[in-house]
């Protein structure tokens, strides 16, 4: 695995309803990899759907997706369409996860050239299509973040800034009345540090509710 800073990833950087093309050749067979953003089990097969009707004639649509982050609970999976099974969506899977890449759907066009591959060669071409089309897919970072709402008093304030800053978060907005209302949004992989250090900081003296 990539060794990225922990919650953070990369997604492809495409503009809504684009995708992103490149085709290899395999003993006259043809892999055309199409990869585009999606954030949802539904759009991913929406993305295999719409390849299905641009070539009908193809012999198989294979899909393989992300709808989130590579790790974690996140909506995945894959389809051989038609291929033996394990021989096309999973190696496809399988390197969008070791290149870290989420938020992505990725779907191997194949016309048959007339010569078999077999069970591995079908498993080395399909990830080795995947692997050259995300080697050269425009890709941009992205840290998932959490949005929250602190209620505490004017004195805790100043702490509650410094903790805040200090674990890469951000006032969104921020209110003054009997006691200050502020809204946070920062890492979500920094959430229980941050929950975890003002709650001891300040003595409990905080309402703290976070944004599911």
């Amino acid at each position: 695995m990539s060794s990225q800073p922990s919650g953070r990833y990369r997604v492809p950087d495409l503009l809504p309803e684009t995708s992103f093309e490149r085709e290899t050749e395999v003993k006259r067979s043809r892999f055309i990899t199409f990869l585009s953003r999606v954030t949802s089990r539904a759009e991913a097969l929406s993305f295999q759907q719409s390849l299905r009707k641009q070539f009908p004639d193809a012999s198989h649509h294979c899909l393989a997706f992300i709808a989130g982050p590579p790790e974690g609970n996140t909506v995945m999976g894959f389809d051989d369409d038609g291929e033996p099974g394990g021989t096309a969506g999973k190696p496809m899977l399988n390197v969008l996860q070791h290149r870290q890449i989420g938020e992505v759907a990725a779907v191997v066009v194949r016309y048959f050239g007339g010569t078999r591959l077999g069970a591995g060669g079908l498993v080395r071409a399909y990830g080795a299509s995947v692997q050259a089309a995300v080697e050269q897919l425009p890709v941009v970072e992205c840290v998932p973040m959490v949005r929250g709402t602190a209620v505490l008093d004017y004195a805790s304030e100043q702490a509650f800034r410094h903790w805040l800053e200090s674990l890469s978060g951000q006032i969104i907005d921020c209110d003054y009345t009997d006691q200050v209302v502020i809204q946070v949004e920062l890492p979500e992989v920094n959430r229980m540090g941050f929950t975890s250090r003002i709650t001891e900081s300040l003595k409990g003296k905080i309402a703290l509710n976070w944004q599911e």
